[in-house]
């Protein structure tokens, strides 16, 4: 998945949640600016910030290893 379909993702559930990206974002201390910047796959979060993100959302992030 790619950082638009995961920043599609975070969003939908943020939404479905009801929660604000105000609010999410304090949560996740980390800056509106930022969620909001995920969200539409226009910034390129660390591993760290997207963890916290999740953690809030209640969604698990995982990794797959690339195929040859």
């Amino acid at each position: 998945m790619n950082i638009e379909g995961i920043g599609h993702t975070i969003r939908e559930r943020r939404k479905s949640l009801g929660i604000n990206q105000t609010d999410a974002a304090e949560l996740a201390e980390i800056s509106v600016h930022t969620l909001s910047n995920i969200e539409t796959g226009a910034g390129n979060p660390t591993i760290e910030v997207l963890l916290r993100v999740f953690q809030v959302l209640g969604l698990k992030l995982s990794i797959e290893a690339g195929h040859e």
